[in-house]
């Protein structure tokens, strides 16, 4: 299994590519650990904080093994089959492989991310003046919150695959525990969080109890696998039509949109989608506010801040919505990729549109800054069509797979961050010097937008010729093109 998701993160993004993440992360480890003494407001505790609840948020990212599981054994997975799957052709329970499994994406993403943090933060030791001693105990306890965090993941997954009611009131639980952290006050981080609690009471007890829970939480998970799986079966009238006129706006284009916006709602993802773009949104400003309010780091961002992240996080949405489905069988049919491009762009837009105004609002009156809504709104417009144009120019369909590539990736990130950086610097200076302010906004907005229609026009020529293919151009495709 370990050698399969090898094989697979290099078949997605070749040998490079599957290297660069963990390589990225070491260096930005190095680079925070040498530099920490610089920050002013920022202490050991709240990096303590900061790194062990990224972990846990790390492990129950990659943690949904039970769902995972479900998919592999009721659907087809393109022209990928997994040894996932092998319950359904050999004598070996499930519940068996899922335990395999487990460990061996444990294994995979502490070597992928954990792995890499320590070992930067190692390098970076002396400059903070860290004993290696302490870095190792450092690893241990990251180690602890991955393995606590996937573990609870998959069991909350594997509940799910039973009983829908058991898994919302224990996520309600493990929320009501978080409250009685922020903002209630009532429990400290360390006392909800064992491998936190043995750096803040400095009891090794905390490490025997991690171990515990991470060991009771994944066996109970295993324990709760199901064995078998039906395949869901559902049944929709004929819908194309009716709702091909709802989006005649688009022209050319509604046949199209109508069928990328069904099977957005058939495939059960509508509700991944908007969470997916809501959820990190909320989560910011939740962050702003608890080191802010909680903890006491001095963090004042204002609407126009939230304006740029709203056109940057807008890549999630266009990533899910170039994951619903295959593509392949629209090569015998008349129509291109730019086409189907063109059509998720439009509901990317209709998707985000009332999100981010009423996210950039909301923000403006929570904060008391309605004069900075306006412009709030006109930043956050400009990104988002920005961001969407450069991500449809570079990664068309595969944004999933495009994204790992290290020259694709590197194309991203010189387009999309410097005008975002300066969106960030800028909101800084609107009440110290706000006619600069207003002005280089304006002037930035203006400048995105123009950008953004030549980007249009590029797109339609960099894939109108391309064919439909499970994970996008090949690497000698990719390379001969210059983007």
């Amino acid at each position: 299994m370990f050698k399969e998701e090898l094989r697979l993160h290099r078949s997605f993004v070749g040998s490079i590519g599957s290297g660069f993440f963990p390589v990225m992360i070491f260096f930005l480890s190095v680079v925070l650990a040498v530099t920490f003494s610089r920050f002013k407001g920022v202490d050991v505790p709240t990096v303590l904080l900061m790194l062990h609840a990224g972990s846990v948020l790390y492990g129950l990212g990659v943690g949904a093994l039970g769902r995972i599981g479900e998919q592999v054994m009721t659907r087809r997975l393109g022209r990928m089959n997994v040894l996932l799957a092998l319950p359904s052709l050999q004598p070996i329970s499930f519940s068996r492989v899922m335990a395999i499994f487990f460990l061996k994406d444990a294994m995979f993403y502490i070597l992928y991310a954990i792995v890499p943090i320590v070992g930067g933060i190692a390098v970076g030791a002396p400059f903070a003046n860290a004993s290696l001693t302490s870095v190792g105990l450092l690893g241990l306890t990251l180690f602890l919150a991955f393995m606590i965090g996937m573990s609870l993941s998959f069991l909350a997954s594997t509940v799910s695959t039973r009983s829908r009611a058991v898994s919302l009131a224990g996520l309600l639980a493990v929320l009501g525990l978080v409250a009685l952290v922020w903002p209630l006050k009532i429990l400290t981080a360390g006392q909800i969080l064992p491998p936190l609690g043995f750096w803040t009471d400095k009891n090794p007890w905390f490490l025997l109890i991690s171990a515990i829970l991470a060991f009771l939480l994944s066996a109970a998970a295993v324990l709760l696998t199901k064995e078998r799986f039906e395949s869901p079966i559902r049944m929709y009238e004929s819908a194309l039509l009716p709702t091909e006129s709802r989006f005649s706006f688009s022209g050319p284009l509604k046949t199209l949109v109508a069928k990328e916006w069904l099977e957005l709602r058939r495939s059960g993802a509508l509700g991944a989608v908007v969470g997916g773009f809501l959820g990190p949104l909320l989560a910011i400003y939740m962050l702003a506010w608890i080191f802010r309010s909680g903890i006491g780091v001095p963090i004042e961002f204002n609407g126009i801040f939230y304006g740029g992240m709203v056109g940057f996080l807008g890549v999630m949405v266009y990533s899910w919505l170039t994951n619903i489905e295959t593509n392949e069988f629209m090569n015998v049919q008349p129509v291109t990729p730019d086409q189907v491009i063109r059509a998720k762009l439009v509901l990317y837009f209709l998707l985000t549109a009332v999100i981010s105004c009423s996210y950039v609002v909301v923000i403006g009156v929570l904060n008391g800054q309605l004069d900075l809504v306006p412009l709030s709104l006109l930043v956050a417009a400009a990104t988002t069509v920005y961001v969407a144009g450069v991500t449809a120019r570079l990664t068309g369909l595969w944004t999933n797979t495009m994204l790992f590539d290290v020259r694709v990736l590197a194309k991203f990130g010189g387009a999309i961050i410097p005008p975002l950086v300066l969106v960030a610097i800028v909101s800084f200076l609107i009440r110290s010097n706000p006619l600069l302010a207003w002005m280089s906004l304006l002037t930035e907005s203006g400048v995105l937008l123009a950008i953004s229609w030549f980007i249009s026009r590029g797109m339609v020529v960099r894939w109108k010729r391309e064919m439909f293919s499970p994970t996008g151009p090949t690497v000698k495709t990719m390379s001969r093109r210059s983007d």
